[in-house]
């Protein structure tokens, strides 16, 4: 017999060898030949654990998309699907509105045929009613189950609505531990990612976890991260319908079920995006660093322009761009353009070095050389790409920034909120639709004055912190920063001075208001002796909360100019000239 003769005869005994083995739950025809496949070693290992995690739903929801996650999972048939939290709005203790939430949520999982665990998160437990709500419509906050010898650990990461874990929780898990050292592996799954902050109590939980295999599983901030910590893996998850700006999978943004397949050796785990599979290291720590300047768009700032009044023949805003990363960063982009407005240059192209900066002016002037009204321009917004080449591949981001303009306003003119330079909660904000202030500044001898209009699609007039408010900023004689906060009321308005630390502060004031179904009309006179008012000048911000549902915890509040104290104040905003 020759070489090729008994290669083949090799060939063949080992395809009939395989045949041979089937097992006796395969059949297939034997008469039309070798059947075309590479063994018949079928995964139907008893043992077999594969889950589905559905991440986070709420916290700026897109609608539709968890719904076709659980339609997409329950046609992927896991033995069971784990979620990590933050399944409805919340943020609430209005008990109609809450169970209106639960109920559209728990109809989401009707289709489901396997069973659905469900793990809270801080937009479902949002204080303490809220976790008592929990428990009579779920039983517990926190629990333990074991599958197929497999232990999973479900914390409360915002237990009692407080963040963290309370000791009697911890105390819980120290003793499920003890009592189960022997299982194959143990998943952990929280919201928050407690390993973040000192003092949650998970590091106690990390401590009992020390000698054995386990992996964790948190979601929260809507952005995947893959972490190893004390040689285990830490999954941060990403979004099944939870607020994100979806840039993508290289940069963490996206939506998906997550897939894990545990057969007694080490998990594997794998994302499905809901058109397509990620694998599980797409963003780790290594690459986390390299691309958290395009994600955070801090290498894009300006600084604000300050003109000498409201009508100028050019301005000299100025860039101030840097690369914190370790690889070169490239920037382009064009420089503003507006009607009757122009930038020179038009647009730059400048790479900039690791670890590097530099401060980039320009000029802005008008197209038919007469001065700029700047109190009608529209905001100014600087859009530019910022790239890095990461193993070949160009990862690129815009940025984006408003570029602010400020001037000494002139009393008795009237100024619109219209374009806030600060928002809290900017999401539950609309526009002035939503709430639209007017106001004005002016003086005589003895007081500044200032009118205020407030119209508002919806008026909360209640007690307690959770109401519409108007706030003004302003500094007494001896520079020291005061807030005026008025709570206007039908029956009767409130108002109170405070101290930067939130102390009381007297001072003679007057503040007047009236309330129609259209507008709250706001006067405030301030005595001219107790302002701070070099030169002439006096400096002012004006905010309002604006509540709109009576039973939210969350409010946004629009400011005239950057809030006092914060990262985006800036010096000389808000300055009125006296007379």
């Amino acid at each position: 017999m020759n070489y090729h003769s008994i290669c083949f005869s090799i060939l063949l005994l080992s395809g009939f060898f395989s045949i041979a083995q089937e097992p006796s739950y395969f059949k297939w025809d034997k008469s039309k030949g070798q059947l075309p496949l590479t063994n018949t070693r079928f995964n139907t290992d008893s043992s077999l654990v594969q889950f589905a995690i559905l991440s986070d739903r709420t916290g700026g929801m897109v609608p539709g998309i968890f719904e076709d996650a659980v339609k997409k999972a329950n046609l992927l048939q896991p033995q069971f699907i784990l979620s990590v939290g933050d399944l409805i709005n919340g943020y609430s203790t209005d008990s109609l509105l809450i169970h209106e939430q639960w109920k559209e949520f728990n109809a989401i999982l009707e289709p489901l045929t396997v069973p659905f665990f469900y793990v809270p998160g801080n937009h479902d437990i949002s204080n303490s009613w809220m976790q008592k709500e929990w428990k009579r419509r779920f039983g517990q906050s926190h629990y333990y189950f074991i599958y197929k010898d497999v232990l999973f650990l479900s914390l409360n990461s915002q237990d009692e609505g407080d963040y963290g874990m309370k000791e009697e929780q911890v105390r819980y898990f120290q003793s499920v531990l003890k009592e189960f050292p022997h299982v194959k592996w143990t998943f952990v799954f929280m919201h928050q990612p407690l390993w973040a902050r000192d003092g949650t109590g998970f590091e106690k939980i990390e401590a009992a976890l020390t000698n054995r295999n386990y992996t964790v599983f948190a979601g929260h901030t809507h952005n995947y991260l893959l972490s190893e910590r004390n040689n285990r893996k830490y999954y941060i998850l990403a979004t099944s319908g939870g607020g994100s700006q979806r840039r993508g999978e290289q940069f963490g943004e996206f939506d998906h079920i997550t897939w894990v397949t545990f057969q007694g050796t080490t998990p594997k785990v794998i994302h499905l995006k809901l058109d397509g599979l990620i694998e599980e290291n797409i963003v780790d720590e290594a690459m986390r660093k390299k691309i958290r300047p395009l994600t955070s768009g801090n290498w894009l700032n300006t600084l604000p322009v300050q003109a000498s009044s409201a009508s100028v023949s050019t301005l000299q805003p100025v860039l101030k761009l840097r690369n914190p990363g370790e690889i070169p960063l490239t920037i382009r982009g064009y420089l503003p353009k507006q009607k009757g407005l122009l930038s020179e240059p038009e647009k730059i192209e400048q790479t900039l070095a690791p670890e590097s900066a530099i401060d980039l002016p320009f000029l802005l002037k008008s197209t038919d050389g007469n001065p700029i009204d700047l109190a009608s321009l529209d905001p100014l917004s600087i859009e530019l790409e910022g790239e890095y080449t990461i193993n070949g591949k160009p990862y690129k981001l815009p940025a984006k920034q408003r570029l602010l303009i400020n001037w000494p306003e002139t009393l008795g003119n009237t100024i619109q909120l219209k374009y806030p330079e600060y928002i809290t909660e900017d999401w539950d904000w609309q526009g002035t639709e939503d709430s639209d202030i007017h106001f004005s500044v002016d003086q005589d001898n003895r007081f500044v004055t200032i009118s205020a209009t407030i119209k508002d699609d919806k008026y909360v007039f209640q007690k307690g912190v959770h109401r519409d408010k108007l706030f003004v900023y302003f500094e007494d004689k001896n520079q020291q920063p005061l807030q005026l906060t008025i709570e206007p009321d039908p029956k009767k308005t409130f108002h109170q001075v405070t101290k930067k630390d939130g102390t009381a502060f007297k001072l003679d004031l007057t503040c007047t208001t009236q309330i129609t179904d259209q507008e709250i009309q706001v006067q405030i006179k301030l005595p001219l002796k107790e302002i701070h008012h070099p030169t002439g000048r006096i400096r002012l911000n004006i905010g309002y909360s604006d509540q709109d549902d009576p039973t939210s915890t969350e409010a946004a509040t629009i400011y005239w100019k950057p809030l006092w104290g914060s990262s985006l104040d800036y010096a000389g905003s808000g300055i009125f000239r006296l007379r």
